[in-house]
């Protein structure tokens, strides 16, 4: 309770003057509400930041499926087949794919015979996710690609596959797939982790 001295000659009085409950500051109501509104405007700026560099990884990924799938339609016209490097278990390179790990590309990967050195595909620079690129002359099998439907391919032409996968999330297994095939000019996506 605050007091208030007046001076009136040589009488000094004294008049107390009470305080209004809304000029002390902030209830505890006031200030929760507050502090929920903060939270909740930080979950939201975090989960799309995160989006925001989940999707600048995948572009990677989309550019390097986008200069292969044109480095085996120029392989084609000058050798007349596409070119298979490796198997459905063959990653290139192998070092990649793990999290936020970058790795120099490797043009001598590959299985068998077939390097990626062959494919007239220029990638600079280091890479996140792993590579793979099937072909043949006929029989299509994309089964090393799940999420995608390949109804309606052609399965008596030659064909190739172009496939890339990530552990973006760091969980241990790749939770993000791109991929794409002769028959297509769609990028397929499987991102479980986004």
């Amino acid at each position: 309770m605050a007091h208030e001295v007046l001076c009136l000659g040589t009488v000094l009085v004294r008049r107390s003057r009470r305080q209004n409950p809304r000029t002390r500051g902030f209830t505890l109501i006031e200030l929760s509400i507050v502090v929920a509104i903060v939270g909740i405007l930080a979950v939201i700026a975090v989960v799309g930041y995160r989006k925001y560099t989940l999707s600048t990884k995948i572009t990677e990924a989309q550019g390097n499926i986008s200069g292969i799938k044109i480095a085996q339609e120029d392989y084609r016209a000058e050798k007349g087949v596409y070119l298979n490097i490796g198997t459905s278990t063959t990653w290139c390179p192998a070092a990649a794919g793990v999290s936020d790990k970058k790795v120099g590309w490797d043009s001598q990967c590959g299985a068998g015979t077939a390097k990626w050195e062959q494919l007239p595909v220029h990638i600079d620079g280091v890479v996140q996710f792993q590579y793979q690129t099937l072909a043949g002359p006929s029989a299509f099998d994309g089964s090393s690609v799940s999420f995608v439907n390949w109804t309606g391919a052609n399965a008596n032409v030659p064909w190739f596959l172009v496939h890339a996968r990530c552990d973006l999330d760091g969980q241990g297994a790749p939770d993000t797939q791109l991929a794409t095939s002769s028959f297509s000019n769609q990028i397929f996506s499987d991102a479980e982790g986004q």
